[in-house]
């Protein structure tokens, strides 16, 4: 198994769609050494919310996600939209 230096660069992780599922892959994420959540997404303004306060430390918030996908601010997406939306 290859574990990250201290003196690697984290990667930086966001997170698309804060539903149920999204807030489980945003803790997730935080328990990874060597990962920084940086950015969520979701159209619904609650779990946008949500999905920040899960964080637990400032984040970026977009209401839409390709603004996020956008800004440069991650290495890694994590896409966690409804069952609907898989197409």
């Amino acid at each position: 198994m290859t574990t990250m230096s201290s003196t690697a660069a984290p990667i930086r992780y966001a997170v698309i769609g804060t539903g149920m599922m999204g807030i489980e892959h945003i803790e997730n994420i935080l328990t990874i050494d060597g990962a920084t959540l940086t950015a969520v997404s979701d159209p619904n303004e609650s779990s946008r919310n949500d999905g920040a306060q899960a964080a637990g430390h400032d984040v970026a918030v977009f209401a839409n996600h390709r603004d996020l996908l956008a800004s440069g601010l991650c290495d890694a997406v994590v896409v966690a939209s409804p069952n609907h939306t898989h197409v």
